[in-house]
Parts: C-alpha cells; sequence; structure tokens
C-alpha cells in the first residue's frame, strides 16, 4: 500500500483494521456461537475478540483520547479528539457467509468531525483510508465516487439499521415507483456499501438509523472521494447523526428532492 502521503494517525488506524481483520479471520471456520444483545441483534466470539484488542492498542497510543465502539461502549475523556470504531460490522453477513459486506472500520473525529476512516472489508481483501486533506484509497490506490447523476440509472444501498426498522419501508416504495431507481441492495452491513459509494461501485447509499460506528469510517472517504455526505434533513453528516445520504453531490441533492426530504 502507498504509505508516503498518510498521516501517523492514519498509518496506525491502517495497521489496526489490518490486525482486527486478521484476528476475525481466525474464526472464519469455526462454529460460533450467538450472544444476543437485543431482539434483532447478535454478536460472536469474533466481534469480541476484535474488540478487546482494538481497545487495548488505542488506549496504548492514545491514552487521552475518547474511545467509542459497538460493544465497549464510550469511554469519555473529554478529549476533543474521539476514536469511533466497529470490531466487526455485518455480524450477520459474516456469521451466516450470505455476502462479503463485513468490516472492521474506524474513524477520528474532531469534536463531531470525522477527519479521518479506514476500514478493512476482510473477505474482500479491501482497506479503504481516507483523511480530510489527503484524498481517498483502496489498496493504495485512489477512488473517486460515481459521476452518475441519473436517477433512473440508480444502483443504490438502502437500510433501516437496528431501531425504527420499518422507517425505510417509504423510502422502498418510493425508489421502486415510477421514475425510480435500477434497483437497491440490503446487505445487513452499512459500511461496506458505504465504501462502494466511494470507490463508484454503487452510486449511492441511504440508511434511516444506525449507530455511530456504522457510519463514521466512511464518511471522510466518501469525502475525500468527491461525496456528499449528509443526514436525512440534509445536514451535513457529524458524529451524532441517525441517518445517512451518501452519493456524488449532484445525485445526492437529486436524491434528496426525489425522496421529498430536502
Amino acid at each position: 500500500m502507498e504509505t508516503r502521503v498518510f498521516s501517523p494517525d492514519l498509518m496506525f488506524a491502517i495497521e489496526v483494521a489490518t490486525k482486527a481483520g486478521e484476528v476475525i479471520s481466525g474464526f472464519y471456520n469455526e462454529r460460533m456461537r450467538q450472544s444476543w444483545t437485543s431482539r434483532s441483534h447478535f454478536k460472536t466470539v469474533a466481534d469480541d475478540a476484535s474488540e478487546t484488542f482494538i481497545r487495548k492498542m488505542v488506549s496504548a497510543r492514545y491514552p487521552s483520547y475518547n474511545i467509542w465502539s459497538e460493544e465497549g461502549g464510550r469511554s469519555d475523556d473529554k478529549s476533543p479528539f474521539t476514536w469511533v470504531w466497529d470490531a466487526v460490522d455485518g455480524t450477520i453477513p459474516m456469521f451466516f457467509g450470505i455476502t462479503d459486506h463485513f468490516s472492521v472500520c474506524g474513524a477520528l473525529c474532531n469534536g463531531t468531525t470525522p477527519i479521518l476512516g479506514v476500514a478493512n472489508a476482510v473477505k474482500r481483501e479491501e482497506i479503504y483510508a481516507g483523511e480530510i486533506g489527503i484524498g481517498a484509497y483502496c489498496n493504495g490506490i485512489p477512488i473517486h465516487v460515481s459521476g452518475e447523476t441519473e436517477i433512473g440509472h440508480v444502483v443504490m444501498g438502502i437500510d433501516s439499521g437496528k431501531y425504527s426498522r420499518d422507517a425505510h419501508i417509504p423510502f422502498l416504495q418510493k425508489a421502486c415507483g415510477p421514475g425510480g431507481i435500477v434497483t437497491h441492495l440490503s446487505s445487513g452491513c452499512a459500511s461496506v456499501p458505504l465504501l462502494l459509494v466511494a470507490s463508484g461501485v454503487l452510486h449511492a447509499y441511504l440508511a434511516t438509523s444506525l449507530e455511530q460506528e456504522d457510519m463514521a469510517a466512511a464518511v471522510p472517504i466518501i469525502r475525500e472521494a468527491g461525496g456528499k455526505v449528509t443526514n436525512l434533513n440534509g445536514n451535513e453528516w457529524e458524529l451524532g447523526s441517525q441517518s445517512i445520504l451518501a452519493a456524488n453531490p449532484t445525485l445526492h441533492g437529486k436524491l434528496g428532492k426525489f425522496f421529498n426530504i430536502f
């Protein structure tokens, strides 16, 4: 991977995501037990092992920074900087083997603004990285969002997330109706479809209710790849946003009007 333009912070994040990916890879052939944390969400020993590794690495290198993670919760040390990590985003596809849409992903935020992001889409053998002012990359190669601007040509991800699980249905109905998109996908993972927007494979992604760690890493990567990322009110995505819409700037505006959200 090309490293000469990457900051020490981004290089550290890449190292953590790479090694955490190796941790979860060690569980591929095991019959992991599901540990249910809510009616619609479970974790596995792979989630816990990756989480433990990540928090140990981050705490040792950045002892005064805040850390947010899915399983470990939030440690608030009153720092302006916050690391936001998801040890395994896409536990369902990883556990059942239904797609390669799962990743280890992390972001560093200054206040509420994600300033760098990294994601290791382990099974796809793709490591995405981006930092404000530096660019966006996949396996060291610069990436860019798609230039598609016609809604009738769009392939996009549409998800509900863990909460308000039917909130995305009006968007699906609109998307599949007259004047709508080509097709949509929902893979049980947010980070990889968002990264595919950054690399121009997917044209857009929309979700109505996700956790911070599902989205944060992809935000600076998409922005550095030339995309626009907001919540569903049309405000720039920041830490605390519950929803997300990502696409190139022209398509983003058209989708906002098409879905009657801004």
